[in-house]
């Protein structure tokens, strides 16, 4: 893992794999109190979904990326801001994904004290397929 300090504006890193489980849908639609049938209703997907078969919340993907982009977030002291969040394939069941994150933007606090990182996660399924991307600004710890 690099510090703040040694990183710079187009460093890219990639992630370790994870596979996403039916215990993760569960465990993540039951602790949000989502309902919806497209997440917790086999037998309406089967009928009813485009997907045939339930699919992983969004923000479940979100939630994961999080924890695949520990080594350059690690050293984070406060998330600042998530914009441009793009869902751009659905997510089912045994999908590993994998997040290759770029970092855009990179500049001290005023008093020099701490950091700002603006990165760019991209998260692509198995296939190869982009699954999500967004734009995340972390306030990060500097190593003086």
């Amino acid at each position: 893992m690099k510090s703040f300090d040694e990183m710079q504006a187009g460093d890219e890193f990639e992630s370790h794999g994870r596979t996403l489980t039916e215990t993760d849908i569960v465990n993540f639609v039951g602790m949000a109190g989502i309902k919806l049938p497209i997440f917790v209703d086999e037998e309406f997907c089967n009928k009813h979904s485009p997907f045939k078969t339930r699919i992983a919340p969004g923000f479940l993907v979100l939630a994961l990326t999080a924890g695949m982009i520990e080594d350059i977030i690690g050293q984070a002291i406060a998330a600042l801001s998530l914009d441009r969040i793009r869902f751009s394939t659905v997510v089912k069941p045994g999908d590993t994904l994998r997040a290759r994150t770029r970092i855009e933007a990179k500049r001290n606090t005023s008093d020099g004290k701490r950091g700002i990182l603006t990165i760019v996660p991209r998260v692509y399924n198995q296939r190869g397929e982009l699954v999500l991307e967004f734009v995340n600004t972390l306030m990060m710890r500097r190593s003086q």
